[in-house]
């Protein structure tokens, strides 16, 4: 809860510097690019943990299998259920509804051919990032298998947390100097909060799914599945209920933001802006936040935020529920 309030309040401090930068129509250019090198550094560090942690290194093999299927079942699962839930509540691919879908598409339609040249300057830059970030993920891994000590994992978690909110920091910015807040809002209300909900949902139903043909219980895919992202929460809750299952959870958990973070551009891209951020689950509003809305734009980081923001308060829950049954 202490990280979940730190971040929230570092996001909203970028926010106020954003907003206060547009009243006096000033822009800060830079931000843009060193929201990259940020992401850059920010994923080179979780391969570094990965690789010089033991527990994780230790379960490489069929722990790992089992939580990389697992993983695959909950993610598919999930963004099935947003892409039939955001076609109902009626958004298109890019997060729009109503006033502001109208908005973009007169836009759209009065500067078409600016667009559509906008439109091919943004393909290679989600692609590159893509890549950059799959080199870096495997060059942070080898870094700490094999030249990292593991106390090197517990150095490394208060860095993690400082890049963190650097990066939030610069979304908040971002956010505030959009300036569209209000407006989408408003646009689509109550209706951001339902996502959330449709998460928590998808991992039930996977992960009875996966109990179906993975060694493990119904009882114990829900657990894992409650993690919904939070690796360092769940599994250590889960110690008491089964060791196995609790590794299995870690690693679920981590592979589940590690492909998040690799899918969310191609996501945004090929099947909608509100799918992309389904992918890492909790992981949403802080590691995978500035991923999201570099992928996507403003609006859509304001909705994996509160995305991120439910799923976490929903994880301790879910996870002493569903371990006492």
């Amino acid at each position: 809860m202490t990280y979940l309030l730190l971040y929230l309040a570092v996001t909203v401090i970028g926010y106020f510097i954003g907003a206060r930068l547009k009243k006096q129509n000033k822009a800060w250019k830079w931000v843009g690019p060193l929201q990259t090198l940020v992401i850059i550094f920010l994923v080179f560090i979780m391969g570094s943990r990965i690789g010089a942690s033991e527990e994780i290194v230790s379960s490489l093999g069929t722990i790992g299998l089992i939580s990389f299927v697992f993983t695959l079942v909950i993610m598919f699962v999930t963004v099935v259920a947003f892409t039939l839930v955001r076609r109902l509540m009626g958004f298109d691919r890019y997060g729009r509804r109503g006033v502001a879908k109208a908005a973009a598409e007169a836009a759209e339609a009065s500067g078409s051919d600016a667009k559509a040249d906008e439109g091919e300057a943004v393909k290679p830059r989600l692609n590159s990032l893509t890549i950059i970030m799959v080199i870096f993920v495997a060059a942070g891994i080898a870094a700490g298998y094999l030249f990292l000590p593991e106390s090197f994992v517990a150095v490394s978690g208060t860095l993690l947390t400082i890049t963190l909110c650097m990066l939030l920091v610069l979304v908040g910015i971002d956010i505030g100097t959009e300036g569209t807040i209000v407006t989408n809002f408003k646009s689509a209300g109550w209706r951001v909060v339902v996502f959330p909900f449709v998460s928590i949902g998808a991992m039930i139903f996977g992960s009875i799914i996966a109990s179906m043909f993975l060694p493990f219980s119904v009882q114990d895919g829900v657990c894992i599945g409650s993690g919904l992202g939070w690796y360092s929460l769940a599994s250590a809750m889960l110690i008491e209920y089964s060791a196995e299952v609790s590794a299995i959870s870690f690693m679920h958990n981590v592979i589940r933001e590690i492909i998040g973070i690799l899918l969310i551009p191609t996501c945004a891209k090929r099947l909608g802006y509100i799918e992309c951020y389904c992918l890492p689950g909790a992981s949403s509003m802080d590691v995978c936040l500035p991923i999201v809305e570099k992928a996507t734009d403003s609006s859509i980081a304001v909705y994996s935020f509160v995305n991120g923001v439910v799923l976490s308060a929903a994880v301790p829950v879910l996870v002493s529920i569903f371990m006492s049954i």
